[in-house]
């Protein structure tokens, strides 16, 4: 996944024995003339099983989701004969032509099935009406953050780079407060000079008109040492990380960034995050605001991560300059999370609108981005420490889903992989040799063979309860991972994951993470919680998909290992 959205230079955007024989001639010969009257074989003829058609009918546009007040095309092909079109619930309207009318304010619910059917034919697809999109094109001066832009130097043979101006901050020795975004986004990945303008919506190559907002200040470190193409090393600073004193007069001063405040029928409010940080822990909800894909809301999948992110030699060359590699990193689910583009955008938390970090790169199902006690610490200087602007209160960011400003690089996340028939065979036969032993625990309500949570395509003994065990549930038998469940209405109260659990599997991690990160095709590894035992932590381990990499072991020195595969995560 890119992280910066590269556009053309004309926008940029835009994306198949003998008388045995004679006596068999003879049956056949009867059976040819009597073909219209008989079966020839039998007393009756069977009827023939219908050929599935090798295309079936489909439903689709090109994008699912409509912005409220607009309007999108749905195309049924594969059909004969006239469609009737028909939306379930009625959500919005649709003409004879599959053309979408959505309504003028936001409607509830916001999703709908659009069927297309013709006689005994008939597909549907699901769709959503969105707020529109207000990150990625010119804004009003003085301009709100998490809105697209980039340094007017970074433009490469054929396209433009932009990301997002992600949060308004503020330094004593500074005579403006600044933008925070990346080193990537703000300095051309180190290969910017202080002063270079920063341009909103982007530089005048691709977008022509726009303002230059800000000048750049200062970038944290970012490229590992050497000068070899290619190279693998740490990060300088740990971050990616960069600012830009703004302006006078451009950039609006109480740093207020695009949907960030509540939502009403029509649109989101903007408003500035909280004043007061926060530091990431495992599951809690955070929210981003940014160029490509708006406003989202997800929640933090790993953290004490180490990860490698790949680094581009220079905007849209799609050639790698070097890998840098990162510890601590906050990792967010969800491909859909953040998009090419939305790089520098600030993640904060759901509920108070708090910093939380800085995003900076992923991959198709994961987002990363550093902490922003880190990025604090790169961009500080001596006694005058990067501060975000004050008097602003916590607030709930409303979640309120938004078109994407551009095209969606990344992917969703990855699909359930079903279990080979050799794989369900291994776990079938430790289920017959444990399941009665289990059964034994009166909190165990059934014993199942099914797939784990925390590895894709493995298998797992599936373990219901309908009560806290009275024995701990081991997380590996004979090879075999266990999933727990907890059925509905037992009432069971999960145990919390506490500070214990959590610096335990750190100190796993740590024990692990440079053989681990030195395997083929391993990525990332950090701690999180698992998927097949919510009430422990497992050591999270990033693979690209497509790459062979040792088998993984169900555990690591007693904690249950969870595995994430994606691909190959980007920054540029």
């Amino acid at each position: 996944m890119f992280k910066r959205f590269s556009l053309s230079s004309a926008e940029k955007l835009h994306q198949r024995g003998l008388g045995t024989m004679l006596k068999i001639c003879g049956i056949l010969l009867t059976c040819t003339l009597l073909i219209g009257a008989v079966g020839c074989g039998g007393g009756s003829s069977a009827t023939p099983t219908p050929t599935p058609p090798l295309n079936p009918p489909t439903v689709s546009a090109t994008s699912t989701t409509v912005p409220i007040g607009t309007t999108r095309l749905f195309t049924a092909t594969n059909f004969s004969g006239a469609v009737t079109w028909s939306i379930t619930p009625a959500v919005g309207t649709i003409d004879t032509n599959g053309l979408y009318h959505a309504p003028a304010s936001f409607p509830s619910p916001n999703t709908f099935t659009v069927t297309a059917t013709a006689g005994t034919q008939t597909a549907s697809v699901g769709a959503s009406v969105v707020f529109p999109n207000d990150n990625a094109g010119p804004q009003t001066i003085p301009v709100k953050l998490g809105t697209s832009g980039g340094n007017v130097n970074d433009i490469g043979a054929t396209v433009c780079c932009i990301g997002t101006m992600g949060s308004l901050w503020t330094r004593a020795d500074l005579v403006q407060p600044v933008i925070l975004s990346n080193n990537h986004v703000l300095d051309r990945s180190s290969q910017g000079s202080a002063g270079e303008g920063v341009r909103q919506p982007g530089q005048s190559a691709c977008f022509g008109s726009g303002t230059t907002i800000a000048n750049l200040t200062q970038a944290a470190a970012l490229a590992p040492a050497g000068t070899a193409q290619g190279r693998t090393g740490a990060s300088p600073s740990n971050t990616d990380s960069a600012i830009a004193q703004i302006v006078p007069g451009t950039v609006d001063m109480a740093g207020t960034i695009l949907d960030l405040g509540p939502s009403n029928s029509t649109s989101i409010a903007a408003a500035p995050p909280s004043s007061t940080l926060a530091t990431a822990t495992l599951g809690m909800a955070v929210s981003k605001s940014g160029r490509t894909t708006g406003l989202t809301c997800s929640t933090v999948s790993s953290i004490n991560t180490s990860v490698q992110v790949a680094y581009e030699t220079s905007c849209g060359s799609n050639v790698t300059a070097f890998n840098a590699t990162y510890t601590g990193q906050v990792m967010i689910n969800g491909g859909s999370f953040s998009a090419g583009g939305d790089s520098g955008s600030l993640v904060v938390t759901t509920a108070t609108a708090r910093p939380v970090a800085l995003l900076y790169g992923g991959s198709t199902t994961d987002t990363v981005a550093n902490p922003i006690q880190d990025v604090i610490t790169a961009l500080s200087s001596g006694v005058n420490t990067l501060t975000p602007v004050s008097g602003n209160p916590d607030h709930a960011v409303s979640c309120a889903p938004t078109a994407t400003g551009g095209p969606q690089l990344n992917g969703t996340a990855s699909a359930t992989v079903p279990l080979s028939a050799p794989e369900r065979q291994r776990v079938t036969a430790v289920h017959q040799r444990h399941a009665g032993a289990l059964m034994q625990d009166a909190a165990v309500s059934s014993v199942m063979v099914g797939a784990s949570a925390d590895s894709p395509g493995e298998g797992a003994l599936v373990i219901h309860l309908s009560r806290a065990a009275n024995a701990p549930i081991p997380a590996v038998m004979d090879g075999v991972r266990t999933r727990v469940v907890y059925d509905d209405g037992s009432g069971i109260v999960q145990p919390s994951i506490g500070q214990v659990q959590i610096d335990h599997a750190t100190a796993v991690k740590e024990a692990h993470v440079a053989d681990l990160m030195s395997q083929p095709g391993i990525q990332g590894v950090g701690v999180a919680i698992s998927g097949d035992n919510p009430a422990e932590t497992a050591v999270s381990i990033y693979v690209v998909e497509g790459v062979s990499h040792p088998v993984i072991p169900p555990v690591i020195d007693g904690i249950r290992t969870k595995i994430f595969s994606g691909t190959r995560f980007k920054a540029f």
